[in-house]
C-alpha cells in the first residue's frame, strides 16, 4: 500500500472504532488521512499519528487521490434514538463525504453498519441472508446508509463491503465520553470507582460480543484483499448472555485487580429471552481466518 501513490480515508477517525483502526494503520505506517467534524480532535490526531494526516470534514478535496474509504463516521445511537433529525444527518453525513471524493480514483468503500439493522429478527441464528427489520432509529440510518452506498457503488463502479458489527470490547484510544456507557467500558469504570457493579436489567438478554483487536485486524485484512461488487459479512464474536458476560468480567477482574466486585442487579426484566447465534462464518471463510 506505501508504493501507491494513493491514500486510505477513515470517516470518524476519533470514534470507537475509528481511532482504533487510525492507530493501527499509523504503527504498519500506511499512507493515511483521517477525517473527524472536530477541530479539537482533528489537533489530538495529527498529534497522536503521525504517519497520518488528519482533516476536517470540509477539507476534503477531489485533487486528494483517494483509493479506499472506510467509512465509520455517524451520530451515535444513543444521539440518533433520541432524535429524527439524527436519522436524515447520519445519511447527509455519507453523502457530504462522498460528494468531495475523485471516483475516479475511488476503488473501494468499507462501511461500518451494525447488527441493528437486524432489529426484531437479531434473534435465534442471524446470518447475513436474515431479513432487515430494524426497530429503532440507529438501526434505521444504518440500514439507510447501506442503501444508499450500494446504489452509489453500482453508479460510480466501486467495490462495496458492508460490515454488519456486534457489540465491541474495547477502550477508545482517544478519550470518548460517549464510549463509557458502553457495557464493557461502564463494568471497568464502576470496578475502578468502587466495589459494586449495578446491572440495570436482568442480564437475560443474549449480546454478540467482538473484540476491538480482531474487528480493527480483520479491517486491515479487507483493505488489503482485492474485492469485486457489493459484498455483505457479519462480524461477530462471541454469543453469550449479558448475565454471563457480566459474572465473567467479575472474576477476571477480581483475580488481576486482587479487589472482590459485588454484583448488583436492579432489575428482573426481561424475565427470558431466546438466544442468539450471530453467524460470521462467511467473512472468516472469504478472509481465510480460523475462529479464535
Amino acid at each position: 500500500l506505501n508504493k501507491i501513490n494513493m491514500y486510505l480515508l477513515i470517516t470518524g477517525a476519533s470514534g470507537h472504532i475509528g481511532s482504533s483502526l487510525a492507530s493501527l494503520l499509523n504503527k504498519k505506517k500506511i499512507k493515511t488521512i483521517l477525517v473527524t467534524r472536530s477541530k479539537k480532535k482533528k489537533k489530538i490526531l495529527n498529534s497522536k499519528f503521525k504517519n497520518c494526516k488528519a482533516i476536517l470534514n470540509n477539507q476534503i478535496k477531489k485533487k486528494i487521490k483517494i483509493s479506499t474509504v472506510i467509512h465509520t463516521a455517524s451520530l451515535n445511537d444513543r444521539k440518533t434514538n433520541k432524535n429524527n433529525l439524527a436519522m436524515s444527518k447520519n445519511l447527509t453525513i455519507t453523502k457530504n463525504i462522498l460528494k468531495n471524493l475523485d471516483t475516479k480514483n475511488l476503488k473501494k468503500i468499507i462501511y461500518l453498519s451494525t447488527a441493528q439493522v437486524y432489529g426484531s429478527n437479531l434473534i435465534k441464528k442471524v446470518d447475513e441472508n436474515t431479513a432487515l427489520l430494524p426497530n429503532n432509529n440507529y438501526g434505521i440510518s444504518r440500514y439507510t446508509n447501506e442503501i444508499y452506498l450500494k446504489n452509489f457503488a453500482k453508479k460510480n463502479k466501486v467495490n462495496l463491503i458492508i460490515l454488519r458489527i456486534s457489540n465491541i470490547v474495547g477502550e477508545p484510544v482517544i478519550p470518548n465520553k460517549a464510549c463509557e456507557r458502553l457495557l464493557p467500558n461502564d463494568l471497568k469504570r464502576q470496578s475502578i470507582l468502587g466495589k459494586v457493579l449495578a446491572l440495570r436489567s436482568s442480564g437475560l438478554q443474549y449480546r454478540n460480543f467482538l473484540s476491538m483487536h480482531s474487528t480493527i485486524n480483520i479491517i486491515l485484512n479487507l483493505i488489503k484483499k482485492n474485492t469485486k461488487g457489493i459484498q455483505i459479512f457479519n462480524l461477530g464474536g462471541v454469543d453469550i448472555q449479558i448475565i454471563e458476560f457480566v459474572k465473567s468480567f467479575v472474576k477476571i477482574y477480581s483475580k488481576i485487580k486482587k479487589k472482590k466486585l459485588k454484583l448488583d442487579i436492579l432489575s428482573d426484566d426481561p424475565k427470558q429471552s431466546q438466544y442468539l447465534k450471530f453467524d460470521y462464518k462467511k467473512i472468516m471463510k472469504f478472509l481465510k481466518i480460523r475462529k479464535k
